[in-house]
């Protein structure tokens, strides 16, 4: 089984929180598949015009992303654990390591909703969200650890489920956390109906793209791509004539001809795609809904999905 690097951990990247933009999922309890966070016009839900520009560029970028022949899926060490709050739901003032460092951290600004079942991601990242209904909002962490009776994290941010989906320093590129995460309830429908986010080892250093807000992208090499650039799979292509593509790549192959998916964050390996962590994930089992989608491990490589097709557009708009 192929295996990609652990992520390359952002400590250095992080920068002072930014504007508060723009999220339910599961954890603590089941979202229905339907429900998809931010407004209509956010990058991650307006579906890719067709005929749109494509970058001069991509036949090198698209190169080296799949170079590989596979992406790899986040489902437990970097899947990401999302938790709706409930009026019940525990309030904490979080401390954030970095306090100070990049400015106010914003999760010490107001009390924070987290399940007392709560349980951040295994990797380095220490990913977490928290859905709050009740006031629209988003908390994202980063690095976060229960400390005692209290929690901690390196960084977060706080978003709202009706903005952009965009802002705050939780990803290297200032997308939401929630954002373009595929989640488990989608991939038992077998729809995906928002743009995806995927992490390379090949992001640019020092440049980005809209929506993008920043990069902690390292990469120098001529063929890097932009954090915040929008990839596309093309759309010509006829998925159901694929041999033995999976219901689960076949959902992600979907989403990715119709929104595509946003650069946001470094890897430690040529690409990895965002996916919830699934309430019934261990270390040897992604879960059964990812399982029975043909998403066997964590890690899984879905390579029958022909990313070598893939393009890179100029903007985001297309």
């Amino acid at each position: 089984m192929i295996q990609p690097m652990r992520r390359i951990i952002r400590a250095t990247s992080i920068f002072a929180a930014l504007a508060v933009l723009a999220a339910p999922l599961v954890g603590a309890r089941p979202a229905a598949a339907a429900t998809r966070p931010f407004a209509a016009t956010s990058p991650f839900n307006v579906s890719i015009k067709a005929s749109p520009r494509i970058d001069p560029l991509s036949s090198a970028m698209v190169a080296r992303l799949s170079r590989t022949g596979q992406a790899y899926a986040n489902l437990y060490a970097y899947g990401i654990p999302i938790y709706t709050a409930t009026a019940t739901t525990p309030r904490y003032r979080v401390v954030c390591d970095q306090e100070g460092a990049w400015g106010a951290c914003p999760l010490t600004q107001q009390l924070m909703p987290i399940p007392t079942d709560a349980l951040p991601s295994t990797g380095t990242d220490g990913a977490m969200v928290v859905i709050d209904p009740a006031s629209g909002t988003i908390g994202e962490y980063w690095q976060a650890r229960r400390v005692g009776s209290g929690w901690q994290a390196g960084w977060g941010a706080v978003n709202t489920l009706s903005g952009s989906g965009w802002g705050g320093a939780s990803t290297g590129a200032g997308a939401s956390r929630l954002g373009g995460v595929v989640r488990v309830d989608e991939i038992a429908a077998g729809v995906i109906n928002h743009a995806l986010v995927v992490q390379t080892d090949n992001a640019c250093a020092g440049r980005y793209r809209a929506p993008a807000l920043k990069t902690d992208g390292q990469s120098v090499r001529s063929d890097c791509i932009p954090e915040g650039a929008r990839i596309q799979l093309d759309p010509t292509i006829n998925l159901a004539s694929i041999p033995g593509l999976t219901p689960g790549e076949r959902a992600v192959a979907r989403a990715l001809q119709v929104y595509g998916a946003y650069v946001i964050d470094v890897a430690g390996t040529s690409m990895s795609v965002s996916f919830e962590r699934a309430r019934d994930a261990t270390a040897s089992s992604p879960g059964a809904t990812y399982t029975r989608a043909g998403l066997s491990w964590d890690y899984y490589g879905m390579p029958r999905v022909p990313w070598h097709r893939m393009r890179v557009l100029t903007t985001w708009q297309g």
